[in-house]
């Protein structure tokens, strides 16, 4: 089974699992039935009940400091709670210091490539801050998605072949050189 959080209208399969199982907020529409709960309530299943777990642009809308106490950290237990050992959880979030992760007002949770390391492995103790997972830390890196920026056809009208295979590698590299990555992408799987 796969539970993914935060669905909104776009629910998201990524390993596939035979069952898929959503959560969220707000019901988005009809045909997708999704388990509601209220911002900082706990999942409603039970502990080890999950293979796999997906929350796509959900992370950086969880408050830090509500009058609940620290959402974030809440919901990172909570994923760790509902994963079978063995479990994955795949968690994208807009990066810090990329603009987007501040322009939308509803941001309100900004995560470094170094948050993740509060979750994994109990580095800073069992109970730091009231965190008590102890996920590994399998993939924690920027997503770059800079082809949406070149251009599609093979060679342009008027270019030779060989012209354009050049401009194409020099606004690769000088894209990937000045631009932040927009998400970061953790992949944390509990230990057996």
């Amino acid at each position: 089974m796969h539970l993914d959080f935060g669905c909104g209208t776009q629910p998201r399969n990524p390993f596939r699992a035979k069952s898929l199982v959503t959560v969220d907020i707000f019901r988005a529409t009809e045909e997708i039935p999704t388990h509601l709960i209220r911002a900082g309530e706990a999942f409603p299943f039970n502990d080890s009940t999950f293979t796999s777990l997906s929350a796509y642009d959900v992370v950086e809308h969880l408050s830090r400091d509500s009058e609940r106490g620290n959402d974030f950290v809440f919901y990172m237990r909570e994923i760790f709670r509902v994963l079978k050992p063995g479990g994955v959880a795949v968690i994208v979030f807009p990066a810090f210091p990329h603009r987007d992760a501040f322009s939308d007002p509803t941001h309100i949770n900004f995560i470094t490539s170094n948050t993740v390391d509060y979750f994994v492995g109990n580095k800073f103790g069992p109970f730091y801050a009231g965190i008590d997972t102890n996920f590994q830390l399998q993939i924690n890196r920027p997503l770059r998605n800079w082809s949406k920026w070149l251009p599609k056809e093979e060679s342009p009208r008027g270019s030779t072949r060989e012209s354009f295979r050049r401009k194409l590698s020099l606004a690769k590299r000088d894209f990937l050189r000045f631009t932040v990555p927009q998400h970061r992408i953790w992949v944390l799987s509990k230990e057996v």
